[in-house]
């Protein structure tokens, strides 16, 4: 039997999103921390009807939600290995600085200092130059060509 498509009952459109998709997250978020992740139950028990919530993996906004979940956690494991990175005892029992660890604490320290800590001052200065080729570009004020030297007229008396 062929299914034919029926309108949102939630209005939803191209450019208006249905609610049933926020409430069919949190559902499955709590899926996932009970640790059996179940968007099939998830979208039912939001009010999607069997076809959709059987589809319902394969939408743009839960594709988008759940890579953006995914890049949450990787961000956090990130920043727990960058925090243990940094308590690593760089000296021997000998008293020998251990020059392979201060290398990844001083590159560590460096990064979370420059994004971290840019409004603090530590961000990296970028200076850019405004030439190609080792030409200056030139600006005209009534059209803008690059390396095109072009002169107002004077058309005055």
């Amino acid at each position: 039997m062929e299914e034919t498509n029926k309108p949102n009952p939630n209005g939803a459109n191209g450019s208006t999103s249905d609610p049933r998709e926020q409430v069919c997250w949190d559902y499955y978020v709590e899926t996932i921390t009970s640790g059996m992740p179940n968007a099939y139950a998830s979208a039912i028990k939001a009010g999607y009807e069997e076809s959709s919530a059987k589809q319902i993996t394969v939408r743009r906004w839960f594709i988008e939600r759940l890579e953006d979940l995914e890049r949450k956690d990787m961000l956090s494991k990130a920043e727990k290995k960058l925090a243990k990175t940094l308590t690593y005892e760089v000296e021997n029992d000998k008293g020998e600085v251990k020059t392979d660890l201060l290398r990844i604490q001083v590159d560590v320290s460096k990064h979370l200092t420059e994004t971290l800590g840019k409004n603090k001052g530590y961000s990296k200065k970028t200076e850019t130059d405004l030439t190609t080729l080792g030409k200056s570009i030139n600006w005209n004020e009534e059209k803008t060509y690059l390396n095109e030297a072009q002169h107002k007229t004077n058309t005055s008396s």
